[in-house]
């Protein structure tokens, strides 16, 4: 039923407890699991050395973000594919799941940063609307 799940993450425990959710989800159903980092950061005028150094440091932050969410759920690089990408959150998680053809999205119920307000209200109201699966919005986990 779930062979292809995406879950987006941003380093809070949302999103943690979202990837947490989604790899039990994966593991019932034998899916195959992927974990989507966006960084939205526009960048102002700056020289080129200095916006270099920025897009390194975005860059190594975002692979923190998706190896925290590899350690939650106890996975590999191996068991799963990670996603980190640039621009607007909400036209790259849409070209995403329209791109890879996703069977479930799961997505924490609050988050960090850039895509904070991209994770409850309209965002995500807006990612149900304009997918064909389902979305899964998880707060926390039941123990």
């Amino acid at each position: 039923m779930f062979k292809k799940i995406l879950v987006l993450v941003d380093g809070s425990e949302f999103s943690l407890n979202a990837a947490r959710a989604a790899a039990s989800i994966a593991d019932n159903f034998s899916g195959k699991l992927t974990l989507l980092h966006v960084v939205s950061k526009s960048f102002t005028k700056t020289t080129m050395p200095d916006l270099e150094q920025e897009i390194a440091g975005l860059r190594a932050e975002g692979s923190q973000i998706l190896a925290a969410a590899m350690d939650a759920i106890g996975k590999t690089e191996d068991e799963l594919d990670t996603v980190l990408s640039w621009g607007n959150p909400m036209d790259i998680i849409l070209e995403e799941i329209e791109d890879e053809g996703y069977d479930l999205i799961v997505m924490g119920s609050r988050g960090l940063g850039a895509i904070k307000g991209l994770l409850m209200g309209s965002v995500s109201e807006r990612i149900s609307r304009s997918v064909k699966c389902p979305v899964l919005i998880v707060k926390e986990l039941c123990e």
